[in-house]
């Protein structure tokens, strides 16, 4: 892959992350996203919500880092720093209960549950050219524990193999080593694979983009990598982004030149087609910037922020696999990184996850109040 290539995609996957995944997605030009304030009609909530939820949760502004993540379906994880490190707490939206769940002199870079929130990663970075990783079990007790040479760091949790974990170390220059993190097995190894970019299929299977090294553009052809036989296959072409989840994989393809795309949704097993759903897409300097979105997999329902056909604002969307129903959920909101709960009734929304939604209320309310 060409270098700049890796640069523009590693920047892309460093912004996916602010906020704490997926895992998957991007920064967008200002001007597209509405930037007023929520109005009234969207801050509303149903009274049941309403009164249960201890919210908004209020934070020392000179300590908040951002929320990072769920520990389960009730309970968040928020991250503050101050001058002896970093420290990741609990804190439960029905009982206001907080407690104390990590801490860590360095400080926490990058911090993901895996699919099933049995596991969580937590990246520290004690030197420039070193980075800690640690897996933390749900009472926060450290199961495994490494440091690596890194300058930046980009990884993918293995949504099948809730254990594994696919690791990409850069150095300054941008060249890159790959590692295999297996939190059964208490080991880490350097692995063959040269992408440093990867999506899971299975414990066996990977999926990426293979970009021109030679020639600049702006899709690429999506292959399916064997790990054990290293043979690769070509699944699809003219492929802007990827990202798989539970039971399927997902595309942005792009159709044209003016930013008419599809979202392709294929069997993760099979490889075979299930639907599509027509979108469009923001043109970010020389490459396609990618919504924000997520997957309820047990609902198989995709989540996304479209841009509408003029290109000035975005709604929150979701789109029903099997029967292809396409909502808005909400009409005007910003584009910025959204994270659902394991059961899909919720997201974490903003720059640092500082907003829930509550999906069934079309409803954004405010989840940290700094003081």
């Amino acid at each position: 892959m060409r270098l700049t290539k890796i640069i523009s995609l590693l920047m892309l996957s460093l912004l996916l992350g602010a906020g704490c995944n997926p895992s998957h997605q991007p920064d967008q030009k200002k001007e597209l996203s509405s930037m007023r304030e929520l109005q009234p009609e969207e801050k509303s909530v149903n009274q049941s919500f309403e009164k249960e939820a201890k919210i908004p949760l209020e934070i020392n502004e000179s300590l908040f880092h951002s929320v990072a993540d769920w520990k389960d379906n009730e309970t968040l994880l928020y991250i503050t720093n101050d001058v002896d490190g970093s420290e990741i707490h609990t804190y439960n939206l029905f009982t206001g209960k907080s407690s104390l769940f990590f801490e860590s002199q360095a400080p926490i870079v990058q911090f993901e549950a895996n699919a099933n929130h049995t596991l969580f990663f937590v990246h520290t970075s004690p030197t420039s050219y070193e980075a800690e990783l640690t897996i933390l079990d749900t009472d926060g007790k450290v199961k495994f524990s490494t440091k690596i040479e890194s300058y930046e760091l980009q990884y993918t949790w293995n949504q099948i193999n809730h254990n594994q974990l696919f690791i990409s170390s850069f150095s300054e220059d941008w060249t890159f080593q790959t590692y295999m993190l297996n939190v059964d097995e208490n080991d880490i190894t350097k692995n063959p694979v040269d992408f440093p970019f990867i999506q899971w299929l299975n414990d066996k299977e990977i999926s990426y983009l293979k970009w021109d090294q030679e020639t600049p553009s702006i899709t690429a052809p999506l292959y399916i990598y064997n790990i054990e036989n290293q043979k690769e296959t070509q699944l699809a072409n003219g492929v802007v982004s990827n990202s798989n989840f539970n039971q399927v994989m997902s595309t942005f393809e792009l159709v044209d030149d003016n930013g008419t795309a599809v979202v392709r949704f294929y069997d993760l097993k099979s490889k075979s087609k299930l639907t599509e759903m027509p979108t469009r897409l923001v043109a970010l300097y020389s490459e396609w910037s990618i919504p924000y979105h997520d997957m309820d997999s047990k609902e198989n329902i995709f989540y996304m922020f479209e841009v509408n056909e003029a290109k000035t604002s975005f709604s929150l969307i979701s789109f029903n696999l099997e029967t292809q129903e396409k909502q808005t959920i909400i009409e005007t909101i910003e584009n910025l990184p959204f994270k659902l709960s394991p059961n899909g009734e919720y997201a974490l929304y903003g720059a640092r996850y500082e907003h829930i939604i509550h999906l069934e209320d079309k409803a954004i309310k405010e989840l940290v109040k700094l003081k």
